[in-house]
């Protein structure tokens, strides 16, 4: 990043707080209760913040907002109705990622990618029926890294220049094709990349058939029907960069092991690391960038 901490966390919440005034607090109509004094924009754009700047443990974070950044947030809250607040407030971020995508307009492109990627919730020789409240936690294997992991599956489709529109979590040991399935479900007359753990042509017929969808995928070198060496070229180049998407979300914003020990702080958190990577996508398209271009990012 490149600003001070006092003027991205300034920027962040006028973001934040725009879109709130202009949609999000319509979404929250009819919900009953006192206004906070400590605002649902500003729980939000620390969540955001959060993972932005590099702090695994939202303790840490909120002493660190309170020993340095207090005159900005004069109302901080303490750790425990912070955490509860940002639980409650994840499916209004979610929101806000969406909007983004709809602003970007990378939600009417007609070419994803798609691919999965682990999300660890404890090391896999430490697990232990009771010491996470995790429900659907599981073993799984990740073939890229030949590595076995306890957690989650994060299966994602992402547009040819690296934005995130959509994903869905699914159990470590659960088949990535049918998370694939899940998402691709909700599209129309789109072409979807995915690398070889995709290819099943039931699924792939499945998906043309009901919804238009082509889910393109290398051939294994039994098949008979195989795609041409130059088509292969250009989706190895295309892969590389839902690759560099995934690399780019887990090395900034933490992705690959969130520290949560609930389901619903695990989707808090992912919430968060996908909506900062959404926003800086849609800042860095405003601003003539990669969506990708990171190391230097400001406002």
């Amino acid at each position: 990043m490149n600003m001070p901490v006092e003027s991205f966390l300034t920027a962040l919440y006028v973001m934040v707080d725009d879109w709130y005034q202009a949609e999000g607090v319509h979404l929250l109509a009819g919900k009953v209760g006192d206004k906070p004094v400590f605002t649902d924009s500003e729980v939000m754009t620390l969540s955001l913040a959060r993972h932005w700047l590099g702090f695994d443990s939202e303790v840490e974070w909120l002493r660190s907002v309170a020993a340095n950044y207090r005159p900005l947030f004069p109302q901080l809250l303490s750790q425990s109705q912070f955490n509860r607040r940002a639980r409650s407030l994840a499916g209004l971020l979610n929101c806000f990622r969406r909007s983004l995508v709809e602003q970007m307009g990378a939600s009417k492109t007609r070419a994803r990618l798609v691919d999965g990627t682990p999300v660890h919730v404890r090391h896999w020789r430490r697990r232990s029926r009771t010491c996470l409240m995790l429900t659907g936690a599981s073993l799984g294997y990740c073939a890229a890294k030949r590595e076995t992991f306890y957690g989650y599956r994060l299966v994602l489709l992402v547009t040819l220049d690296g934005v995130i529109t959509d994903w869905t979590l699914i159990a470590a040991n659960a088949d990535e094709r049918e998370g694939a399935l899940d998402l691709l479900l909700d599209y129309w007359n789109l072409n979807a990349l995915g690398d070889k753990g995709f290819l099943d042509q039931w699924r792939q017929a499945c998906l043309l058939e009901e919804r238009g969808v082509h889910l393109l995928t290398p051939k294994r070198a039994n098949q008979k029907q195989q795609n041409s060496p130059a088509w292969d070229r250009r989706m190895n180049r295309a892969r590389r960069l839902i690759e560099t998407t995934i690399a780019q979300v887990k090395a900034v914003f933490g992705l690959e092991k969130p520290r949560a020990h609930t389901l619903s702080g695990l989707g808090s958190r992912l919430i968060a690391q996908l909506t900062g990577m959404t926003l800086a996508a849609a800042v860095n398209r405003q601003q003539g960038r990669s969506p990708l271009l990171l190391a230097d990012f400001s406002f």
